[in-house]
């Protein structure tokens, strides 16, 4: 419910207060009486040398008569307004704190919410960072693991290199001893014939 629906739907309360006395003349203004009243008195004859006043009886009794005719009404009237002020400012305080109560409710839902949606972002930040530091680890890892065996292939390699270069010259090594006794065969051979 709006404010200007729940004034709208208790306004009634004070058009049905007003209309009280249907007997009562809306013409008569209690105020203005008591001006009335008092401007009599200020302005009648006063005695010399005291501070009495000379009053018109009939005419003060007459403004008197006026007032207390209409006081009555006067007061029922404001009493009856002063209640369906109070109940409406009641009603509207009871209003207000439902609004209130109910903003409060909304604003801790919204907190909790916000709560809930800080805990996800900050627990995605973790993960996030954890999967980030894990696959630099395996980067690095990798990378540790591929040098390791690229070491390993040089030296296999070399290894390989020496003992293909040793088993050469071990063959270029046997190659020669039997060339140079075959060398000496040969010589031998020749100097028979030439001195035979």
């Amino acid at each position: 419910m709006s404010t200007v629906n729940y004034i709208q739907e208790n306004s009634t309360e004070v058009t049905t207060s007003n209309s009280l006395d249907n007997s009562y003349d809306l013409g008569f203004n209690i105020e203005l009486e008591l001006n009335a009243l008092a401007e009599l008195i200020i302005n009648s004859t006063t005695v010399p040398l005291t501070e009495y006043t000379i009053v018109d009886r009939v005419v003060l009794l007459h403004q008197l008569h006026q007032i207390q005719e209409h006081l009555p009404v006067d007061l029922a009237t404001a009493m009856e307004i002063a209640h369906c002020r109070q109940q409406i400012i009641a009603e509207a305080e009871n209003y207000a704190s439902l609004v209130v109560k109910s903003a409060e409710e909304k604003a801790n839902q919204m907190l909790q919410d916000s709560a809930i949606l800080r805990q996800a972002e900050l627990d995605g930040a973790k993960i996030r960072l954890k999967i980030e530091r894990e696959c630099e680890q395996l980067k690095q890892n990798t990378q540790s693991e591929i040098e390791q065996l690229r070491q390993n292939a040089i030296a296999e390699c070399l290894s390989i290199q020496m003992g293909a270069d040793n088993y050469a010259d071990n063959v270029l090594d046997n190659l020669e001893q039997s060339l140079q006794e075959m060398l000496a065969v040969i010589k031998k051979g020749r100097q028979q014939l030439e001195q035979g």
